[in-house]
């Protein structure tokens, strides 16, 4: 019953992205991408690429710390909604990034047309909104110089867990989830990484896993992950409540139950995300 009702509200010629692209929005990408830096990026190194490819760069939160941590570097970021670009813009420019530095193109990542070659392609939290995630992984190959190294980290969200388990929590999250995959997303599509990256092409292909696992002796860590993931799962409920599936009460339940696993000394927060390296 869910998915039909998804499908009777949607309209086939819109693009839905469930986070939205609201200014709030925009913000939390920026912090999301700070909270989660470390054990991301602590396994990234780009330190032998020049020139890389970012794929689904949106407002440059992790253009930001790309920048940062490789100051070498200069980016080109491919990103396909006009209202991220132009975010994406202002932040770096904010930064005193220029663009000798890094540029952002509007173009669809399935069917790149690019004017130069990269040494090194980063793609963070992109193939989990795209349907053929195989189709980027094939149309940015072109692009990149034969030994070229790509980076991709994604989500892998049916491992996500808390103690203890509230209902009003993981019912949301299923539906949350649900509703990505009937708009064309794949919440689990980190898991499958090593299967699309041998199907459009690469070598060399190495997966690791990722992420969280933190009690009462990181009860710090704990608590801002805890409202980093509140948030998370606040983002696409504008979409939710608007396609009929869940109430304004069900949102504010699953808040408050964050609030109050975040409150606990010995809850539990679990969940992995899956990243790969490759070589063109």
């Amino acid at each position: 019953m869910l998915f039909s009702k998804i499908a009777m509200n949607q309209d086939p010629s819109e693009k839905k992205y469930i986070h939205g692209y609201t200014a709030t929005e925009q913000e939390r990408l920026r912090e999301q991408a700070l909270v989660i830096e470390r054990p991301i990026y602590d396994f990234i190194d780009f330190s032998n690429v020049t020139n890389l490819l970012e794929i689904g760069s949106g407002v440059g939160a992790q253009t930001e710390i790309l920048l940062r941590r490789f100051p070498h570097l200069q980016i080109t970021g491919v990103e396909y909604e006009a209202r991220q670009i132009k975010k994406a813009q202002e932040n770096m420019e904010a930064l005193g990034f220029g663009t000798e530095k890094v540029r952002f193109i509007q173009q669809d990542a399935t069917a790149l047309n690019l004017d130069k070659t990269f040494d090194g392609a980063f793609i963070c939290w992109v193939l989990e909104h795209i349907a053929d995630p195989v189709r980027v992984l094939k149309s940015m190959k072109p692009f990149l110089k034969s030994g070229a190294m790509v980076s991709i980290t994604e989500v892998l969200n049916s491992s996500f867990y808390t103690y203890p388990c509230l209902p009003e929590v993981m019912d949301y999250w299923d539906i949350y989830n649900n509703y990505q995959i009937s708009i064309g997303g794949d919440p689990h599509v980190g898991a499958k990484l090593g299967n699309l990256l041998h199907e459009a092409g690469y070598r060399n292909i190495d997966l690791r896993s990722g992420g969280f696992h933190l009690d009462s002796r990181t009860n710090q860590e704990k608590n801002t992950v805890f409202t980093y993931w509140k948030n998370l799962m606040g983002s696409g409920a504008s979409s939710l409540i608007q396609d009929g599936l869940i109430t304004d009460s069900q949102f504010k339940a699953m808040q408050k139950g964050m609030d109050s696993l975040r409150a606990m000394k010995d809850s539990v927060f679990y969940y992995r995300f899956i990243q790969a390296t490759a070589y063109a």
